[in-house]
């Protein structure tokens, strides 16, 4: 909750601000929440591939920072931060109501992940593994790889 209320906090400031922070510094925001989403996935992956045991607190908490990053992802991505040192495909800009669609489809699966944690690992992994294909599909039409 802590995040998605800092997440929003910060979406507001980049929105009521304009281009009062430098396009570069947009696009360094829109890596770290990304860096931090990889992040937990990657603490996600390792309790379900047994490199570290499983706890449903730890499960529920990194696909809720999942969802609360993508919540507000698609604000980060106002006209004139296209260009810079950036993976941000052409599309974002082109299709904002699709790039929006895709980011709340993450949401979506991320709180659904959120709440499997309490069912345990079989049940997280599944939910996982759909918060994953829903990571992928955004990242093939809105990210250059």
């Amino acid at each position: 909750m802590k995040l998605k209320m800092g997440l929003a906090a910060i979406a507001f400031v980049v929105g009521a601000t304009g281009f009062a922070m430098a396009n570069q510094d947009i696009i360094d925001l829109r890596k770290q929440i990304m860096k931090t989403n990889g992040q937990a996935a990657k603490v996600s992956g390792m309790m379900l591939q047994g490199q570290i045991p499983f706890d449903a607190t730890v499960a529920a908490a990194a696909a809720s920072s999942i969802a609360g990053s993508n919540a507000v992802f698609a604000d980060f991505f106002p006209e004139g931060t296209e260009t810079g040192d950036t993976k941000a495909r052409d599309t974002i800009w082109s299709d904002p109501e699709g790039f929006a669609a895709a980011s709340q489809a993450t949401v979506v699966a991320a709180e659904a992940a959120a709440a499997a944690a309490a069912d345990g690992p079989e049940a997280f992994g599944a939910a996982f593994q759909a918060l994953g294909a829903t990571c992928g599909a955004c990242h093939e039409d809105y990210r250059v790889n």
